[in-house]
Formats: structure tokens, sequence, C-alpha cells
């Protein structure tokens, strides 16, 4: 009975799924009823939160060769812990430890993973995930998920961090939690940690592609297609990007938001950024920005 119900509607099993996910009796279910998804091509996107994870998955799943998600691949399964379990919403950096040492994180199970992803995917060459606390468990996927294709996406820091600080609903456990929002230091710390796991992990993955945010959304025709060819698949037709993609439940036009977001910063944020991130802002091609142009 359970089985007709959910598979009429992969929407109500998406929200089904995102609550009970660490029911044992729903989750061993969805194994049971799952499919061997053996044979696909896997596609991770990396990335720090707002750095446009969310527009290059939306874009990549729209490909006629590549199936996506309808929500991050840790909220659909068991098997994956993610920061919001210990409290942190939009900030794995701050329990980075916890996370590795819980025993769901050193327990996960791969062939499991794959039969709860199955429900939701649709039968394709490719599969695309964008969990962004998947960033610590790259080793695990590079493994257990053959091919891997990384592609790793990278913002200006400034934009990341506010970003972040702007969106991040903190949780009611949460040290900060009487705050409106987080302190814009540990912010610039999650960016500089996501790209400290890159540098340490790009070496050894086989199929590793890095884009910038700033490419993706001024150049967005030449970027994809360096995607595309990096995953030897066909191009999109250059009209494709001209419509609107749903991004956080809004429809818009692919622009660069890096302008709006730093008008947000004032000049002490600027230099909290600077003195935390400036070996990561110029390692990336990222100017200084030592105070505001309206200030």
């Amino acid at each position: 009975m359970l089985n007709n119900i959910i598979y009429k509607n992969k929407s109500i099993l998406h929200r089904l799924t995102a609550r009970f996910r660490k029911n044992s009796l729903y989750s061993k279910v969805l194994e049971k009823t799952g499919s061997k998804k053996e044979k696909q091509k896997w596609i991770f996107i990396l990335g720090c939160y707002n750095s446009g994870t969310t527009l290059l998955n939306e874009i990549l799943a729209q490909h006629p060769e590549i199936s996506g998600l309808p929500d991050e691949g840790v909220m659909l399964t068991n098997q994956l812990v993610k920061p919001e379990d210990f409290g942190w919403r939009r900030m794995w950096s701050q329990c980075e430890a916890k996370m590795e040492n819980s025993s769901v994180n050193k327990n996960k199970n791969a062939h499991i993973i794959k039969k709860h992803w199955s429900h939701f995917y649709e039968p394709n060459i490719f599969f695309v995930e964008k969990s962004i606390s998947n960033i610590c468990r790259i080793p695990f996927f590079a493994e257990n998920f053959k091919p891997a294709y990384f592609i790793h996406i990278v913002r200006n820091g400034y934009a990341a961090a506010e970003g972040i600080q702007r969106k991040a609903e903190i949780m009611e456990d949460n040290k900060f939690h009487g705050n409106q929002k987080y302190p814009i230091e540990i912010c610039i710390d999650q960016w500089t940690q996501s790209l400290d796991k890159i540098e340490k992990s790009k070496i050894e993955m086989e199929n590793f592609l890095e884009i910038s945010y700033e490419e993706l959304s001024e150049e967005t025709v030449k970027t994809m297609n360096k995607i595309t060819d990096f995953l030897n698949l066909n191009n999109y037709p250059p009209d494709f990007f001209r419509k609107s993609f749903l991004i956080h439940g809004s429809n818009n036009k692919i622009r660069n938001m890096n302008k709006k977001s730093l008008s947000n910063l004032n000049t002490r944020d600027l230099e909290i950024i600077n003195e935390r991130a400036s070996l990561y802002l110029s390692k990336y091609g990222y100017d200084l920005i030592t105070a505001r142009s309206d200030s």
C-alpha cells in the first residue's frame, strides 16, 4: 500500500523522504524498493554555499543526458549526515568534526545511498548531485561512485560570505541563535575551508574541472561548453540560456549578483574578510577590496 501511494507522485515521495529520512523503517522500504544504479556516470558539484551550485545543478539537470534530484542528496537518504543535524544551517565548517565522528558517517553505505536515490533519478547516462556538505566526503564518492566527475565552482569570497550571512536562518539550538545572523568571521571561514578541502583533494581526482561563478554568470555559453566537453556530451543550444531558471524558489535569468552582495558589506566586514581570506582571494584571482567604494 505504501509503495502504491508514494510512487504515484514523486513530489509526495520527496516530501516524505525529506521528513522521514531518519526513520529506519521508512529508509528500509526505500532501500528494498530501490533499483540498482551501477552503470550510470556520476557528476558531483562541489563548492561553498552561495557560490552558484544550485544554478549549475539546475542547468545540468536539464541536459537531455543528465538526470538530477529534486533536493540535495543528503535530504534523500539516511546514510549521509548534514550540518543541520548538528544545529548548523548553511555552515558545515563549524561542525565538521562532529560530522566526521558520527556513527552515520562512519558507517555510510554507497549501495544503500544509490538505492535511496534511485527513486528520484530518471534513467539516463549521467546523474548529478550537489549536496554542499559532500565536499567533506570527496574520497568516499570518488571510490564508490565510479566513474565520478567532479565540478568545482568557486565564487568571489566577499560575495559568498555575504550570502551565507544573509541567507542562513540560525537554528534554535545554535550558539548564535540570539543573533540575527552569523558573524562574518565564520562565514568567510566557511569559504576558505571549502577551498582548503578542494586544494587537498583535487590532485587525486581523476575527473576534475574547476569553473567560477563569474564565468558561469557572465560567459554562460562558453563555460557550459567547457563542462559538456569535459563530460563528453553535446553542447546546449545557445538560446537555451535566454530563459529563466528556478533557483531557491524564484525564477531568474542568469546574471552576476556579486555587485549587489558586495554593497551589503561594510568596511569592517571587508577588513575581517581580508584578514582571514587574503591568501585564497589572491590565489583564485579576486582583487582585495580595502574599503566600500561609496564610503
